[in-house]
């Protein structure tokens, strides 16, 4: 067999398995152990300036993009460009929200959810190595495991500069 089918099979499976587990963890999540995130309203206004901007990140980088482009860098058109974009903008947006207090909703457990990124950053980030050493430049895994170590930093500085949110509403 040819390399590249190979590597489209194991694509191809790659794929099916990352679906097959989506629905597990839907099923799952969307059965009795389901529970809702309750926001208040100041919290649900945080969250609509977070998307604010986040959008105008991204307007303002495809701008860029856009300048970049009319001066003949053609690093614009290249998806890696693109997808960077979207990963500026979720950043932008998460950092808001977590500055804002706004990320954590009223029931949920913070340290589950750093537990969760870390794992997630661990993850990518090892991935991006692997790739690196085997030669193959594969620079999402490397973007999405930056993203995750910049919310974590995020989540430690709030924590640090606010310990206890019970504090807060005193």
């Amino acid at each position: 067999m040819n390399v590249n089918l190979y590597h489209a099979l194991g694509f191809a499976a790659g794929i099916i398995v990352t679906l097959l587990v989506c629905l597990l963890v839907r099923c799952l999540w969307l059965g009795k152990l389901r529970v809702r995130s309750e926001y208040d309203e100041r919290q649900k206004a945080a969250q609509g300036v977070a998307y604010r901007n986040a959008f105008w990140t991204v307007v303002g980088y495809m701008l860029l993009g856009w300048l970049l482009n009319l001066f003949g860098v053609e690093l614009s058109a290249s998806p890696i460009f693109l997808f960077a974009g979207v990963v500026l903008g979720i950043l932008v947006y998460v950092v808001s929200c977590i500055v804002l207090d706004a990320y954590m909703g009223l029931n949920e457990n913070p340290r589950w959810w750093v537990v969760v990124t870390a794992v997630l950053a661990a993850v990518n980030l090892v991935c991006a190595l692997c790739n690196i050493h085997n030669g193959a430049v594969w620079t999402a895994n490397l973007l999405c495991g930056l993203l995750l170590v910049a919310v974590l930093i995020t989540f430690c500085v709030r924590a640090l500069l606010r310990p206890n949110r019970e504090e807060d509403e005193e």
